[in-house]
């Protein structure tokens, strides 16, 4: 694959100097993952095992499928995966903190700064952290995958899964999270000040156009906007 050939090269020091940006960093990622999306990119991939897979934008995950495993890897993002059904091999989506384990079903799963995020849209699933700590969750219900415990998430959260249709619905979360959810549509950087990091937002915005989506922020919340390039947004108190 073109990781393993990147890899293999990196190894060799071929890729060396200031030439190798790193696994880590976002760039390194993606030309390291097996299926990748840019800035404002959304895809939908068909598996070898007939699963689909959608990526939500900036997102890069690597697949291990064999006759003994089905297993994705979420480097970074936030995907939604249609799981075809084979009982000897259930798929399972790996993240920082554990594991999902489907046999079939459609759930998400988004990699955050400190956590998980796992939504069940359709079935159930199996969550695991790395720690051996496991929560069933069934259809409509949603956890937090954090390195030492999984806390269950209230009310019924299908509608994270909006993105697939271009739109962020926002029903209780703080600004600083909603910032989190456009920068994947955001060329540049976005600050956010912290005295109005927490400022809780509810609405819907459109993903495909992220400026339209800050001005409506700015609208309702007591805050401003300032643009200061193509490349530099802060956001701080109005």
């Amino acid at each position: 694959s073109r990781r393993d050939a990147l890899r293999a090269l990196a190894g060799l020091g071929l890729l060396g100097g200031g030439l190798w940006l790193g696994a880590s960093s976002p760039l390194g990622e993606s030309l390291l993952a097996d299926l990748s999306t840019g800035v404002g990119e959304r895809d939908d991939f068909n598996l070898a095992d007939g699963s689909r897979l959608s990526l939500n934008a900036n997102s890069a995950v690597d697949l291990h499928f064999n006759s003994q495993q089905r297993l994705v890897i979420l480097r970074r993002g936030e995907l939604v995966i249609q799981v075809a059904p084979d009982a000897r091999r259930p798929l399972r989506v790996r993240t920082a903190e554990g594991e999902v384990q489907a046999l079939g079903t459609r759930f998400l799963v988004s990699q955050e700064s400190a956590a998980s995020r796992v939504v069940v849209l359709e079935h159930a699933v199996e969550t695991q952290l790395f720690n051996g700590t496991t929560l069933a969750l069934q259809e409509g219900q949603s956890a937090l995958l954090y390195p030492r415990q999984i806390v269950p998430q209230a009310g019924d959260q299908h509608y994270r899964a909006e993105w697939l249709n271009g739109r962020l619905n926002v029903l209780d979360d703080s600004l600083a999270q909603v910032v989190d959810a456009l920068r994947p549509y955001t060329r540049g950087l976005v600050r956010v000040a912290p005295e109005v990091r927490g400022l809780r937002v509810q609405g819907v915005y459109p993903l495909n156009d992220p400026d339209r989506a800050y001005t409506a922020l700015a609208e309702t919340l007591p805050i401003r906007v300032d643009r200061y390039s193509p490349w530099l947004t802060l956001i701080r108190p109005a």
